[in-house]
């Protein structure tokens, strides 16, 4: 009977806890943004609806590409993106004014208002990044 190694190759560990790690710091930093970062008014641009019907159980449901850009104090002007699920006719959002939260020392990091508020998805998110990062420190395979 062969034996199975004790340890799993180091790559791909790595891989697998930079994953969670960066899972784990999105679930914490977007819903703590209200809180650490600053507030500005932005802009949504661009409401895109990606591909087809999502498939989901819920019929009649689609996946849109929200794009948005807030000015910071000094002026430079920052990007963002953002995904929702809406109905074949619309996204639930519409363009113009929308307030934005974001990291006045790293402003790419940033969120609509709407987003930055800690729900069941971003406990998800962070469970799941709390997981990998575990698995990834753990020396046995069973």
């Amino acid at each position: 009977m062969p034996k199975t190694p004790k340890n799993t190759p180091l790559l791909p560990r790595i891989i697998v806890f930079v994953v969670g790690l960066l899972l784990t710091l999105y679930g914490t930093f977007i819903p703590l943004l209200p809180v650490i970062g600053a507030r500005a008014s932005g802009e949504i641009t661009v409401i895109r609806r990606e591909l087809g019907d999502r498939q989901a159980p819920v019929a009649n449901s689609y996946s849109y590409s929200v794009g948005f850009e807030f000015t910071l104090p000094d002026g430079r002007i920052i990007p963002g993106n953002t995904k929702t699920i809406g109905t074949a006719m619309s996204a639930g959002i519409s363009k113009g004014r929308s307030a934005v939260f974001y990291l006045p020392a790293l402003p790419y990091v940033n969120a609509l208002e709407r987003d930055a508020r800690f729900d069941f998805g971003k406990v998800a998110i962070l469970a799941a990044g709390l997981f990998l990062c575990f698995a990834a420190i753990r020396r046995q395979i069973r």
